[in-house]
């Protein structure tokens, strides 16, 4: 009989330890993050606990368990009387989370530069090259491909840093508007200009330019949420 693959070893027994199934809760929580981050459930869709455990085929309460992660992620809200429903942000909540996040990024990118190393260069140029891959693709760009490529390229910036508060705080930034870069993706006309704003930060990373890592991580998030804006607005009925 075939042995399961270890996924790793236990430095103090020495015991491998299997691939396992997510949990329950592990599982709703995967489903609705994707659909909230593909579109498939829309901003402000109410979330009907009762369908979601009859198409993954178990109960409320790790549905519950996973929307109460949700809530705390800023993708999900709950409502008195309501139940949970998709966040739905106004354009002043939208603005001010990216006005927050571009002085948070630019405080991660001086540090990422000042402590890279040839590895981390390295790692940084290959989550760009994932970047460029999407970009190639045109007119048949997957958009849940572009967020996990974008948020990769970003996250492996940030993680260079080492600083676990700072890099918690980027994350709940992120999360709360993750799903509407996702839906603009692959319609803002100034997508090619935000990867070229990408290139220009891994070149001064290269370069160990902190202070230009810094600003341009700054003006990269703001123009981004500017562009966001500026299409969401457009797209929004009069």
């Amino acid at each position: 009989m075939k042995s399961t693959k270890p996924r790793k070893l236990s430095d103090v027994q020495g015991l491998a330890i299997p691939d396992l199934p997510p949990s329950l809760p592990d599982l709703a929580y995967r489903y609705l993050r994707d659909a909230i981050l593909n579109g498939q459930l829309a901003f402000g869709a109410a979330i009907r606990q009762e369908d979601i455990g009859a198409r993954l085929g178990i109960s409320r309460l790790p549905i519950r368990e996973a929307l109460r992660r949700l809530e705390a992620e800023g993708l999900v809200v709950l409502k008195p009387r309501r139940g949970y429903s998709v966040t739905s942000l106004s354009w002043e909540e939208i603005e001010d989370i990216f006005d927050t996040a571009a002085v948070l990024e630019e405080r991660a990118g001086y540090l990422a530069t000042q402590k890279r190393t040839q590895a981390d260069v390295d790692a940084l140029e290959l989550a760009l090259r994932d970047l460029d891959g999407f970009m190639k693709r045109g007119a048949t760009r997957d958009l849940a491909a572009f967020g996990k490529a974008n948020a990769r390229f970003h996250s492996r910036l940030v993680a260079t840093a080492d600083r676990s508060y700072l890099s918690r705080l980027l994350t709940t930034v992120q999360n709360n508007v993750e799903h509407y870069v996702r839906v603009g993706a692959g319609l803002v006309p100034e997508l090619d200009a935000s990867n070229s704003e990408h290139h220009a930060i891994f070149e001064a990373f290269k370069a160990g330019d902190a202070d230009t890592v810094g600003s341009l991580s700054r003006s990269h998030r703001k123009s981004t949420g500017r562009r966001l804006l500026d299409y969401l607005q457009a797209k929004a009925p009069d």
